[in-house]
């Protein structure tokens, strides 16, 4: 009840650990127009800030905008990926992250999504790779995206597991609030152990605005059908408390200093916090290697069969809030 009591107090705290590289980070490019954008490094492209967002080069290929302040290795970094209009033809951008080096031969994971031929219609398609300092190495997971979309969502988490990197994309073509690309999923042995900045791929007059930064992981380990115990995965700093929490929204929750929990204050969120029999180690302590496991006990309710939840967790110690995992959507098949 303790670690349940200090979570809704860390909701409402400017938490002592904001001056911490560690923490979640966001951003949403209201900058001066220009090609300066502070607190960034253009590695490839002369980048541009719109006062809104910020626009590959136009003309140049392969570009890589990347923030200065935060380096990490088991992460997760969104952004909204906008099809410039305006002058339509070949384009593409993305998150990026493990971005070790500099230029043309620094290494990093990304994924974009790319008006990948005519007719000219936005992004049609996603490619997933990850770039050796001297080419790219294909991840398995390019898809069409249908219909084509002129905004999308897109997130990636990388983090490694024992001798592999676990690679996973996630997509909103439509801009609703839920992934309509959740199955891309795969593990490599490119990067293991990087540890690299975060930031933007480009190519030509690619438009990128609202990056977010989790500095801890979570994940489903398998499907949340109805009548099971279904497991999610977690990743943070080694020997810190972590709680977890669900709720029927991901709207974000203010934890002071710019960060937020990405679920909301309603009914099932006070529920998960009060209900172990059904939200199953939903607090504790990570392991030395930073892992931990939650479960949700899911009723045997046939109406719950399409119902989307979120769910995530932090983690914490005596100075506040630590690290913030993504928002997990749980859908709940039959």
């Amino acid at each position: 009840m303790r670690k349940h009591l200090f979570f809704l107090a860390a909701l409402g705290l400017v938490a002592l650990a904001g001056a911490a590289v560690a923490q979640t980070f966001s951003d949403g490019f209201l900058y001066k127009p220009g090609t300066t954008i502070p607190g960034y490094t253009e590695q490839r492209g002369d980048w541009q800030a719109t006062g809104v967002a910020v626009q590959s080069q136009a003309g140049v290929s392969y570009q890589e905008l990347t923030y200065d302040k935060i380096k990490d290795t088991d992460c997760c970094v969104e952004v909204l990926a906008v099809y410039d209009t305006a002058t339509p033809g070949l384009m593409y951008t993305g998150p990026l992250l493990r971005y070790s080096g500099a230029g043309s031969t620094a290494s990093y994971f990304m994924v974009k999504v790319q008006d990948n031929g005519t007719p000219r219609d936005g992004w049609d398609y996603y490619f997933t790779y990850y770039y050796d300092g001297v080419s790219m190495k294909g991840m398995g997971l390019s898809s069409p995206i249908s219909p084509p979309t002129k905004q999308a969502r897109v997130r990636l988490q990388v983090l490694d597991q024992g001798a592999s990197v676990l690679f996973q994309v996630f997509i909103d073509t439509d801009l609703d609030g839920k992934w309509n690309i959740t199955n891309s999923t795969t593990t490599t042995t490119y990067g293991l152990g990087q540890s690299g900045l975060i930031g933007i791929n480009g190519y030509q007059n690619a438009i990128a605005d609202d990056l977010k930064f989790f500095d801890a992981c979570l994940w489903l380990t398998a499907t949340p059908q109805i009548g099971t115990l279904v497991k999610l995965a977690g990743r943070g700093q080694g020997g810190l408390n972590y709680q977890g929490a669900c709720s029927f929204a991901n709207t974000g929750i203010s934890l002071g200093s710019g960060r937020k929990a990405p679920l909301a204050l309603d009914s099932l969120f006070f529920l998960s916090l009060s209900s172990p029999g059904i939200f199953q180690n939903f607090s504790g302590t990570t392991a030395v290697s930073g892992d931990f496991t939650m479960g949700i006990k899911i009723p045997s309710l046939p109406a719950l069969a399409g119902l989307t939840i979120y769910t995530s967790a932090i983690t914490y110690n005596r100075l506040g809030v630590a690290e913030i995992c993504p928002d997990v959507e749980v859908t709940f098949v039959p």
